[in-house]
Formats: structure tokens, sequence, C-alpha cells
């Protein structure tokens, strides 16, 4: 029945389902909504920024771009608008400097360490009981995942090398067995859309700068902005690269936890919805508000094992088994999720 039952469960009903899903080497599938609790903007904050443009204001179909916002939503209103390439290419720097100012303010904050804990526990929580490896496939530009995995203690794979903290130890034996045991610990991180740290030169070649103030003179923002045309830009590279290795990686996991993720991409979707239908592995929604996308593609009759859970006041929704049930508590946020995990 698709019908809601007015009835709170205990969360321990959900407890035991949550681990029973995710105890086959889960692979994490980050969205938008993972990022909004550490203060970067939402899509309709980004809508803001770019209303406020006088590039944009000048553009023919401005009037209707700035009403489709309202009404569709911001990927829906570029794509409904004939705009110029020199609109397209201020939207992209817009889009980088909005997400990175976010990202920098994020960073620079006293008490990050402390905010960052519920990914941090994450990251643990399954490279501990997987070989060593931890695998998020994200849509996010921003740099959160990177930041937990430094907090942490684990090496990052993106394609790209580097680290963000870096604290002075010196060579002490215990030291020395913790540089190796972050070089055995890899969290890969493979984000499908771009980084705010990826840029490309005039010469075409790719190269990672990263916590950047500004756009670097000379160079391009290698994120995928809002809109159709991400679907012909990812064609290229970096993004070819790491959309295939997502597919193999989505092949390779036994269950997905989603955070935050909407289910309106088409890069990365596919893979996953076959995995979970013919492959029949678990998944996991946790977000805020489960869109209609996530509602059509997970609820499926093919799909047997998913649990989605989103916010409902004081309460989570879980809609398991096509029926909706109230659960005590909000496990729907990745702090709350983490403490019954």
């Amino acid at each position: 029945s698709d019908s809601l039952r007015n009835v709170v469960f205990s969360v321990l009903i959900y407890e035991t389902i949550i681990q029973d899903y995710l105890s086959d080497s889960p692979l994490v599938v980050l969205g938008s909504g993972a990022s909004v609790p550490y203060g970067l903007p939402t899509m309709s904050g980004l809508a803001s920024v770019l209303r406020k443009d006088a590039l944009l204001q000048m553009e023919k179909d401005s009037t209707k771009l700035f009403s489709d916002m309202d009404s569709l939503g911001l990927e829906a209103a570029i794509d409904n608008s004939l705009l110029s390439e020199a609109a397209k290419n201020q939207i992209r720097r817009l889009t980088w400097d909005c997400i990175n100012e976010g990202d920098i303010a994020l960073f620079r904050d006293k008490d990050l360490e402390e905010r960052m804990q519920s990914l941090v526990q994450l990251i643990k929580k399954i490279i501990t009981t997987s070989p060593n490896q931890f695998t998020v496939v994200t849509t996010n530009y921003d740099r959160l995942f990177e930041y937990a995995t430094d907090l942490y203690g684990a090496s990052t794979v993106t394609g790209f090398e580097g680290n963000f903290f870096r604290k002075f130890y010196g060579f002490s034996d215990s030291v020395n067995n913790k540089r190796i045991a972050a070089r055995e610990r890899v969290v890969k991180i493979l984000k499908v859309h771009g980084s705010l740290d990826w840029f490309m030169a005039e010469d075409g070649s790719i190269i990672s700068f990263p916590l950047q103030e500004k756009i670097p003179t000379g160079y391009t923002p290698l994120i995928v902005p809002p809109g159709k045309e991400k679907y012909s830009t990812t064609h290229e590279e970096p993004y070819r690269t790491i959309i295939e290795e997502a597919d193999k990686e989505f092949k390779r996991a036994g269950s997905f936890l989603c955070i935050g993720y909407g289910f309106n991409d088409s890069h990365i979707q596919p893979k996953l919805i076959s995995q979970i239908k013919s492959g029949g592995k678990p998944i996991v929604v946790i977000t805020k508000k489960a869109t209609d996308e996530c509602l059509r593609l997970v609820t499926d009759t093919n799909v047997k094992k998913y649990l989605i859970l989103e916010d409902n006041g004081s309460e989570t929704r879980a809609i398991f088994n096509n029926e909706y049930t109230n659960v005590n508590g909000s496990i729907w946020s990745l702090k709350d999720f983490m403490e019954v995990w």
C-alpha cells in the first residue's frame, strides 16, 4: 500500500535493515543535499547569484530565464533558454565563485574538524570493514570529502594527487607507522562533474590548484555547470575517464548508500539503477526530501532491497517495501544515521 500508516516505529526496527543492507562493501553516492548542512549553497542560492549578474541580465532571454528559475528550478530554466556562449561561460564562472566561497569559508572554520565528524565516521565505518578501501561517487564540486579523508588519515585518490591538512610530526616510529597506514587506507573520490580545484589551461592541459580564492588567470574551471550541456561536456577529459571508473565501481560495489542525492543525473544513474534492479544489490537513501525521480526509480517493483529515509518534522519518514512509516528521531540526517548504523 502507498498509504501512510499512522504509527510511529522505533528506530530499532530499521537498525537491523540498515546494518543488513550495508554490510557488504557499500559505495557512497553524494548529492548536493549532502553539502547543504555545511553551508554550501543550494541550487536556489546559486540562482539568486545568477539573477544579480549584469551580463546575464543583458541576455535576450533573461526575463524568461529568471522567471523559469522560480517556476521550474535552475537547471530546467537554463535548458529552456537560448543563451549566448558568453552567458554560458559566465554561468560556469559564477557557479565556481559561489560554491568556492562557501567551501573556503568552511575550510577556514575553526570548528571544521568537529563539524566534519559525521563524514569522518562514515569513512571509518566503511574503510575498516572493507579491504581498506572506500569509494564515493559525487556530482558535487566541493572538497568536503577530501577534507574528511585528510582528517581521518587516509590517502585520497581522485585522479590528481595531493593533501590539504599537513601537520609536522617529525620522524618517530609511531609517525612512520601512521604514514604506512595512511598509504594503505585509500578513499577513491570520483567527481563526475568536476571539482573546484581542477582547471584547464589555454593549451588544453589539465591541472589542479588547491584552494584558490579566484579562478587563476588563463585557466577555465573544470566544473560541469547546471544544464543539459553537461551531457556533451562530459565526453571530454577528465570527465570521461572519471565516469568510466565510476561505472566500474558501481559493478564492484556490494551495496549503495545515497546521501542527499536527487537521482537527476544520467551520468551515474543508469549503472546504479541497473545494479539495484538486475544485480539485486541493496540501496539505502538518506535525504531531506526524496525527489519524485528518487521515488520512481528506487521504489520500482524490480528493486527488492531498498530503504528511503527522509525528514518528517520531528520524525523520519521511512519508505520500505512500498509502505510509508514514521520513525522516531532524525535518522535521515547523516549525524543521526551514523549512530544507528
